[in-house]
């Protein structure tokens, strides 16, 4: 992908990551949502977590706030804010005689490269308006209980959930999972023992 994307156009390519796990589109989606506010305007993000690959699963290109996700449609998009959403249909964009097995390098990248060079979003295809979305329950967050989801588990072994921090209405509170309650609140990773910490995304 990087060499199609690098023999195309002159582009600053950045990993994100490599560690989502193989088909987990929601642990992509949610990395997607906690990372994606941090870049600016102008940037394409290439974000491919595709157990559909060759399948009659769309690809999407979706702008939101001056930048570009390309993606396929399978709910990777799900907490995106979309402006405008194009299904890619402009075959002629995707590498000749391209396998069924890798879109990654073979569509996504030199459709990236396509819109780095400066391409219109409207020409990779139609504007469409329903994509696939993961099932997913929000949190609930009242004077009492505040009740999430945990999201994900770091390689460090965290259990990070999707309750935000800024939005628990109580200065002190206790995480109760099941039968197991955690009421030790701190700030940095040092001691021992379970405890609760308002992680870099803000999240508990």
């Amino acid at each position: 992908m990087k060499g199609v994307i690098a023999s195309r156009c002159e582009a600053v390519i950045v990993d994100l990551t490599h560690e989502i796990a193989p088909f987990g589109i929601f642990e992509a989606a949610w990395f997607v949502r906690t990372v994606e506010r941090w870049w600016g305007a102008e940037t394409i993000l290439v974000c491919l977590v595709d157990p559909g690959v060759g399948t009659s699963r769309r690809i999407l290109a979706v702008e939101s706030r001056g930048r570009i996700f390309l993606a396929p449609d399978n709910g990777l998009l799900t907490f995106v804010d979309a402006e405008t959403i194009i299904s890619v249909e402009n075959e002629a964009l995707f590498l000749p005689e391209g396998s069924t097995t890798f879109h990654g390098r073979d569509r996504f990248a030199p459709v990236a490269a396509a819109l780095v060079n400066g391409l219109p979003l409207r020409e990779l295809g139609p504007e469409i308006n329903d994509i696939v979305k993961i099932n997913y329950t929000p949190p609930t967050y009242n004077n009492d209980i505040v009740k999430g989801t945990i999201v994900s588990i770091d390689h460090f072994g965290n259990a990070i959930t999707d309750i935000e921090r800024a939005r628990i209405p109580f200065a002190t509170f206790a995480l109760r999972v099941h039968f197991a309650t955690i009421s030790r609140l701190a700030t940095t990773y040092e001691g021992d023992g379970p405890f609760l910490i308002a992680g870099s995304s803000g999240a508990i």
